[in-house]
């Protein structure tokens, strides 16, 4: 698994409507798999980059309900996908209102309840 890369979002339902897909990671620090639920797929229309949203399948240390694990993805030469840490504050911050703005258009709501078109 890479660093973690989470926001939290007030959420009580399957964001994506198609069937759950389940994605396995290894943690960088103890090398065990960890499996999460691919929650939603981005792409951020200026910089071309695409977001994956994780929710841990099981509880997991240092993460609270509701709390996401954000990883852009990338595809090596042979097209297989990779999921990469995001290093910068600043890229995570746009990687989440992305996803705060798409949960908004679909649900009226924002990732924090709110409902104000401009929430942080």
């Amino acid at each position: 698994m890479s660093d973690k890369n989470d926001k939290n979002f007030n959420d009580d339902i399957d964001y994506l409507d198609e069937e759950e897909e389940v994605i396995v990671l290894q943690d960088e620090e103890t090398g065990e798999e960890v499996e999460f639920t691919l929650v939603a797929m981005l792409e951020d229309e200026e910089t071309h980059k695409l977001y994956a949203y994780l929710e841990p399948v099981e509880e997991l240390e240092g993460f609270e309900d509701g709390d996401l694990l954000i990883n852009e993805v990338a595809y090596d030469d042979e097209g297989n996908e990779m999921f990469l840490p995001i290093d910068s504050d600043e890229e995570l911050d746009r990687a989440f209102a992305l996803f705060d703005k798409d949960y908004f258009e679909q649900f009226g709501v924002h990732c924090d309840g709110s409902l104000g078109e401009d929430a942080e």
